[in-house]
């Protein structure tokens, strides 16, 4: 399955948008014309715009897994610059950036719908874990984890000041 970039970003930051547009006038988007429409399916991206869409990663290209927050979680590949963003398809409520992860598959991989665990550093195996169901694997490159990372803080950041006013 072939995903565009630039709607992974735009799917991943609409609640942002929505959240402030909300909070400032209602703006009103004219209809796109039919030309501008036509100018677009004329021009598709390039190739390199687009990332492959796997449902499944084997374990031995998995280095380490990071949490980025409730919805996102990054596999970092024991192959230098291999990296997959992975997008929750409900929040995983209670996931934080610093709990450790482990892995939930009976096979050589772990796949879309399997499930990972977190817990704290430092917990007891017997305490609850937060387990949260995993989305496709789309490969990314480091820069765009790290601007990924960047755009999760800032947003965290408004959250955090429109509710202190």
């Amino acid at each position: 399955m072939r995903i565009g970039l630039a709607v992974f970003w735009a799917a991943g930051f609409a609640v942002a948008g929505l959240a402030a547009e909300s909070e400032t006038e209602e703006a009103v988007d004219p209809a796109p014309s039919e030309d501008s429409v036509a100018e677009i399916l004329d021009n598709p991206l390039a190739d390199e715009d687009y990332r492959e869409e796997r449902s499944c990663l084997w374990r031995r290209e998995i280095d380490s897994v990071e949490i980025v927050d409730e919805s996102l979680v990054v596999f970092h590949g024991r192959v230098k610059d291999r990296v997959w963003v992975n997008r929750f398809p409900k929040p995983c409520v209670g996931l934080r950036r610093d709990m450790v992860v482990t892995t939930r598959s009976r096979t050589g991989s772990i796949c879309q719908l399997d499930a990972i665990d977190a817990r704290p550093r430092g917990a007891s195996p017997f305490e609850p874990a937060v387990r949260c169901h995993l989305g496709g694997f789309e490969e990314i490159d480091e820069l765009q984890v790290e601007a990924m990372k960047r755009a999760v803080e800032e947003h965290a950041k408004a959250g955090r000041q429109s509710k202190g006013r």
